[in-house]
């Protein structure tokens, strides 16, 4: 079974499931979203990779509301959550489709992502880094809210 249809089969119960095996999931998203966001301008332009049901968009949204939202997610059911989310809102868009394969049009100024990128094989990590810096202008953001190995 593919990576689309796992995430397309457990959508609905993404959000409970993740604040159960993340310890001070609320804390931890609200805590270190509000210390970026109180550290830097409001974003104009903020692209989530793997975005799934919208949480870590939401917890940016609750600090910069003004800011245009561009959410990609390779599972559609999980992005139809994060539509009912931010049901009613102009300044969030969503796109189906694989990160690892190519990025949406424009430039951002800050780029998030949160439990996402590890899925990745490493060779994968680094074409999507390099694609993230040519997305960033001078002084852009990327935060990847994420676990990953240090060592080889």
């Amino acid at each position: 079974m593919n990576i689309e249809t796992q995430f397309n089969l457990i959508a609905e119960e993404y959000d409970m499931n993740r604040k159960k095996f993340i310890p001070c999931f609320d804390d931890y998203y609200e805590n270190v979203t509000g210390f970026i966001t109180s550290n830097i301008p409001a974003p104009k332009r903020i692209l989530d990779l793997g975005a799934g049901t919208g949480l870590l968009s939401y917890y940016w949204y609750k600090q910069c509301p003004e800011s245009e939202y561009v959410l990609v997610d390779i599972a559609d059911e999980m992005l139809n959550i994060a539509r009912k989310r931010f049901k009613g809102l102009d300044n969030v868009s969503f796109h189906i489709s694989d990160y690892s394969k190519g990025l949406p049009e424009g430039d951002f100024d800050a780029i998030i992502s949160a439990l996402s990128i590890h899925h990745l094989e490493n060779a994968n990590k680094e074409d999507l880094f390099a694609k993230i810096y040519d997305k960033l202008p001078d002084g852009g953001l990327f935060v990847n809210y994420d676990q990953f190995c240090a060592g080889q």
